[in-house]
């Protein structure tokens, strides 16, 4: 009896050391699992015959590490102020073209929502896309460019820049720059919108408008005098960050 034992016990050790496939004929790892898999404890990883694998810890998520034998866990930090929103995506677009007025236009206040039209001009390559996949979201926008003022010695030149969503005014901030012939200055203009409705490629734009110039030419990111500026230091630059809960 012990013989007729015996032999089927070696038979299933070594089923066990080769490929195991649950629901599948035909296994290509160690262990294929065709189907769901429920876990009722803990899921360890790194483990050996003697220690036990790490179960990570509350919070920390299962990481895919490609570059070591095993796969490993990993806490992710959110930033403070953010609540439960992490990173969702985020891009920065870059324009070396700008825009150019070389007459006034109306110093007159400009509303949320008004449309992308009239003398706004759009800075050809301050336009991106992003999407929002949760109701909960914080979508912002950073943007930074050069103003240089040329002719009509000291006299100002006054202009406004607004973030247009989906060719929908969002954000703007108005500016003057004085100075002699030549004078520039760095103009920043910073928003944050808040739960946007769900949608697959928003548009977002950056453009500018004149206002009250007093017979000066004045350049939005680029060089309108080139004495003392040129279009890589006068280029303007996008960042769109969309912040969603993790």
């Amino acid at each position: 009896m012990k013989k007729i034992f015996f032999i089927p016990f070696l038979l299933i050790v070594a089923v066990f050391k080769g490929q195991v496939g649950i629901n599948t004929a035909n296994p290509v790892n160690k262990l294929d699992v065709n189907g769901d898999v429920n876990i009722r404890k803990e899921l360890r990883t790194a483990g050996t015959d003697l220690l036990k694998g790490s179960p990570g810890n509350a919070g920390d998520i299962f990481h895919n590490n490609s570059e070591m034998t095993a796969n490993d866990w990993k806490n992710i930090k959110i930033a403070d102020g953010q609540g439960s929103m992490s990173l969702f995506s985020i891009n920065t677009v870059a324009d070396q073209t700008g825009v150019a007025f070389s007459s006034s236009g109306d110093p007159i206040p400009y509303y949320e929502g008004d449309n992308l039209e009239g003398n706004w001009t759009v800075i050809p390559q301050a336009v991106d896309t992003f999407s929002v996949t949760n109701d909960m979201n914080k979508v912002t926008f950073s943007f930074q460019t050069i103003a240089q003022k040329v002719y009509a010695g000291s006299s100002s030149a006054s202009f406004a820049c607004g973030v247009f969503v989906d060719n929908k005014l969002k954000a703007v901030r108005t500016d003057v720059l004085q100075g002699d012939s030549g004078a520039y200055k760095i103009f920043n203009l910073n928003a944050t919108l808040e739960k946007l409705p769900r949608k697959n490629k928003y548009s977002v734009k950056v453009a500018c408008i004149n206002r009250t110039l007093n017979n000066t030419t004045l350049g939005i990111g680029r060089a309108v005098d080139t004495s003392s500026l040129n279009n890589d230091m006068a280029q303007s630059v996008l960042t769109t960050s969309v912040l969603q809960p993790y």
